[in-house]
Parts: structure tokens; C-alpha cells; sequence
């Protein structure tokens, strides 16, 4: 007979006091082959090597897409000045999407082929992809190189960083995830900041080579890091199932995770513009991102330890609320006026969005049985991922059509309606009775 949702909750709960304070999370499923224990480590040499391992892989990949409005500013006012933003905005659109929506067609070959050669592939095709990035000087040029090779690439090797800890981690997944997420964080803020220094220095070609190198180093350390725990060669089939949506707390927190990733990429690609179009100097447009990718590391580790304890549902809900609380009442009103108050809003904006990244994915994860796990992250991110494709181009176009308070107002709106989509899956949870103190 299967249970309910809030009898899940509560044994969950339940199950997870009493074994905080074990090294060792156990599951009741059978071991799949000779020798392969299914008891999670939640730690230890080879789990914390994986797990920097995986940092090091998001850094330039995922990092790279943070700051990819750097790149989005520089082509729009160089090689594609004669293009509007909205056209140049479709180019990184199409590569981050891509990244999240074939990450769900990447994992049954991870379950199949392990960790090792599907690292080692999408590492050599992003490698490949900058190399490409730094000769390029048309718009189809960029939509091939970046948004379709790069796209594929990163697909691969951000989703196997984030699935092999799943070998390694389950009452210590949120904290896990939150520290290999961490990684995109931190490229995010020192990519930039690179890029301001190389391309004053040394132009558009040989910028991109220094960031494919550094991407080299890191995949290079990240592969040797990276070790898969459990047998390989199961195979599975491709997670999008729409008969998900029968589910309402899949369905509300689709809605959320949508909202999110639209606003989160949104941001990321668009403030070094907002802050061009806003009449701030160039160093702001370099810092504000360097700023807000920070903020973001932060947001996407702190808020794992509260969440494991707290709930990952109440702490994603507190962080939606204040994020949008700073959205509209200060950084609409006042941040295109005043370089500080930008620099605090962005602070701000970046670790409350921060920990989006990294809760919703484990939110997701309580919403289901484990075995139903991979149907549904599968089928929330692939419509989450048509998000990140609309973002710039729709966010571009108002921008440049508008007014950079337009822009926020916009975005302000887009948010409430993930926070609604938040409290509407958090109630369906519970059985539609809402509760404050519960642990969820």
C-alpha cells in the first residue's frame, strides 16, 4: 500500500535523527554485485576526492556559464555589434540550455558507462569548443562552436559531477551537492575577473585560450579525482515522463524551478549589459559579476548545512521570500542609481539564488520513492530548461527596448510566481494541511 507523502516526510525525519551521528547511511536495497556495498560512505578519502574532483570539473564548465555574460558583452559590442541583444542573447540561451536539458538524456550512459570515459569525452569536446570559441568572428560561427558543441559538452561532464555523488552521499547529499555546485561559483566569480585583465591586454583570441588551458588543468585533475563506486552496465531509459505532472507537488515545484532558472540565467547574462545600459564604467560590469558569483558560492554551500537539518524546503522558501523582498524593494527602485546599492543587491541576489541551484534538486528528491527519483528530476528539469532559453533573449530585448527598472520589475514578477509554485508543492506535501513547524 503506498503511503503518503507526509508519512515519507515524517519517517524521513525520523530516520534521519536517528542516524545523525553516523558515518554510515545504509539502504535496504540488495547489493547489485560481489563485493559492492550499498551503505553510503557520507565520507571519507576517496568520497571527499570525488567530491573535488567534481568541483574542479563545474569550475570551468558550469563556472564558464555564469560568467558567460562577460563573453555576451564583449561579442555584442565587437564581433556582433550589428547584432541587437535579444539576437546575440539566443547564443548563450541555446548553450545553457542545452546543458540542462540533455543532461537528462546523459544519465543513462552514466548508469551504463560509470563516471571515467564520459568525463574524458565531454572534457576533450569542451576543451575543444573554447579553442574553436577564440576563432570565431560570425554569428553561426558562435551558435556552432559555443551554444551546440559547447552545450553538448557541458551536459556531460556537469551532469556526471553531480550524479557520481549520489555513490557517495545521502544524508550528506544536500552539503554535497552544495560544494560541488560551489564550483560553477567560484569560476563564475574569478572568470571574469580573468577576462576583464586578458582582453585589455591580449583581445578576444588569445583570453579564450588562457580560459580553454585552465579548463584543461582543471578537467585533467578532476578526471583522476573522480571515481564511481557502484557496478555500471545497468541500463535505463531516458527520464522525461509527462505523467509526472499527475503529481501535484512535482507539478507547483516545475513551476518554481522554472521561475528560478529563468531569473538565475537571466541575471548571470544580462547584468554586465543591465549595468552597461545603466550607465555604470566597465570595471562594474566585471566586478557586479564577480560580486554576485561570490555571494553565490556562499549561498550554494551555508544554506546545505541549515537544510539538513532545518528542512530543504523551509530553507528554500526563506531564501525565495528575501530574495524577492531585496528584488523589489531596492534593487528596483534605486539599483541602476547607485554603484553600492547594485553591489549589495547583486551580494544578495547571488546567495539567495545560490542556494536555488542547490536545494532544488534535493527538494525534488523528497517529492518521490528513490526509485522514482531519476523520472522526475529528469522531467522537472527538462521544462525547467526552457527557461534558461527564453531568459535572454526576452530579458535582452526588454532591456534594450526599455529600461533597466523594467527589466527588474520583470524578473521581481517572474519570481513571485516560483514562490507561489514553492508554497503550493511545500503544502501538497504535507496533504494540504500547512504546517510552519515541521521539518521538510
Amino acid at each position: 500500500m503506498r503511503r503518503s507523502a507526509r508519512q515519507d516526510a515524517s519517517e524521513l525525519g525520523q530516520e534521519h535523527e536517528l542516524r545523525s551521528n553516523t558515518d554510515v547511511y545504509h539502504t535496504d536495497q540488495p547489493a547489485d554485485g560481489p563485493g559492492v556495498s550499498l551503505a553510503f560512505p557520507e565520507g571519507g578519502r576517496e568520497a571527499w576526492m570525488c567530491l573535488l574532483g567534481s568541483y574542479l570539473i563545474m569550475f570551468p564548465s558550469f563556472g564558464f556559464e555564469t560568467a558567460v555574460g562577460t563573453v555576451q558583452d564583449y561579442i555584442s559590442e565587437h564581433q556582433l555589434a550589428e547584432y541587437s541583444v535579444r539576437d546575440v542573447g539566443w547564443i548563450t540561451a541555446l548553450f545553457v540550455f542545452l546543458t540542462l536539458f540533455l543532461g537528462v538524456q546523459v544519465g543513462p550512459l552514466f548508469d551504463r558507462y560509470g563516471p571515467r570515459i564520459l568525463l574524458t569525452c565531454g572534457s576533450a569536446a569542451s576543451f575543444t569548443s573554447y579553442m574553436l570559441l577564440a576563432e570565431c568572428t560570425k554569428y553561426w560561427h558562435f551558435v556552432l562552436c559555443l551554444s551546440i558543441l559547447g552545450g553538448i559538452a557541458s551536459a556531460i561532464v556537469t551532469t556526471v559531477s553531480i550524479s557520481v555523488l549520489s555513490h557517495w552521499f545521502h544524508r550528506r547529499r544536500a552539503l554535497a551537492s552544495g560544494i560541488c555546485m560551489g564550483g560553477s561559483s567560484a569560476g563564475g566569480a574569478i572568470i571574469p575577473l580573468l577576462l576583464r585583465t586578458l582582453f585589455s591586454k591580449y583581445g578576444w583570441t588569445w583570453s579564450i585560450r588562457v580560459i580553454a588551458f585552465l579548463a584543461l588543468g582543471c578537467y585533467t585533475a578532476g578526471i583522476i579525482l573522480v571515481k564511481g563506486r557502484l557496478p555500471t552496465g545497468s541500463s535505463s531509459k531516458v527520464t522525461i515522463d509527462s505523467r509526472a505532472f499527475r503529481s501535484p507537488r512535482l507539478f507547483f515545484l516545475t513551476v518554481a524551478v522554472f521561475s528560478f532558472e529563468f531569473i538565475i540565467f537571466g541575471c548571470a547574462a544580462l547584468l554586465p549589459t543591465y549595468v552597461r545600459f545603466a550607465g555604470f564604467s566597465v570595471d562594474v560590469q566585471f566586478y557586479s559579476l564577480t560580486v554576485l558569483n561570490s555571494m553565490s558560492l556562499l549561498g550554494r554551500v551555508l544554506p546545505g548545512f541549515a537544510a539538513d537539518q532545518i528542512g530543504r524546503f523551509n530553507i528554500l522558501l526563506c531564501l525565495v521570500v528575501i530574495t524577492l523582498i531585496i528584488m523589489a524593494t531596492v534593487w528596483l527602485p534605486f539599483g541602476s542609481h547607485d554603484e553600492k546599492t547594485l553591489y549589495s543587491v547583486v551580494a544578495i541576489f547571488g546567495f539567495g539564488s545560490g542556494g536555488w541551484i542547490s536545494l532544488a534538486p534535493v527538494c525534488a528528491g523528497q517529492l518521490c520513492r528513490t526509485e522514482e527519483y531519476g523520472r522526475f528530476y529528469g522531467t522537472l528539469y527538462s521544462v525547467a530548461s526552457f527557461g534558461v532559453l527564453l531568459t535572454v533573449p526576452v530579458g535582452g530585448d526588454l532591456l534594450q527596448s526599455t529600461t533597466p527598472q523594467i527589466l527588474i520589475g520583470f524578473y521581481s514578477a517572474v519570481l513571485l510566481v516560483g514562490l507561489i509554485g514553492l508554497i503550493l508543492s511545500r503544502w501538497a506535501l504535507l496533504d494540504w494541511k500547512w504546517k510552519w513547524k515541521v521539518k521538510v
